[in-house]
């Protein structure tokens, strides 16, 4: 029961996030570092009104950035490299655990 009530409240924020994400649209961009955490980015397309942007998520709520400066570029960078990382660290965990189960069931 109590996996159950864990896995509605992380469906319900993972919901909460994607619709934040999809209902953002800059219609402006700002060429300023971001001085405060990042929690996530995302890169928005133009469609109009929506211009061209990389929205960055931080504790402070969504910064549109405008996508050709040089510390946007960077930033991204770093975080898709996080990301990767992150994801492989998960993807190693999953194979790893269940075939250090079996072969130590196999030495008992």
């Amino acid at each position: 029961m109590r996996s159950l009530a864990v896995a509605v409240f992380c469906f319900c924020v993972a919901a909460t996030l994607a619709t934040q994400k999809e209902s953002v649209c800059c219609r402006e961009v700002s060429t300023s570092k971001i001085t405060v955490p990042i929690t996530g980015f995302m890169v928005h397309q133009a469609r109009p009104p929506c211009v061209k942007a990389v929205i960055f998520f931080t504790s402070e709520g969504a910064i549109c950035s405008h996508w050709r400066e040089n510390w946007v570029m960077q930033k991204v960078t770093e975080l898709r490299r996080l990301q990767a990382i992150e994801k492989n660290r998960k993807m190693n965990l999953t194979t790893i655990s269940p075939q250090m189960t079996e072969s130590v069931s196999a030495k008992l």
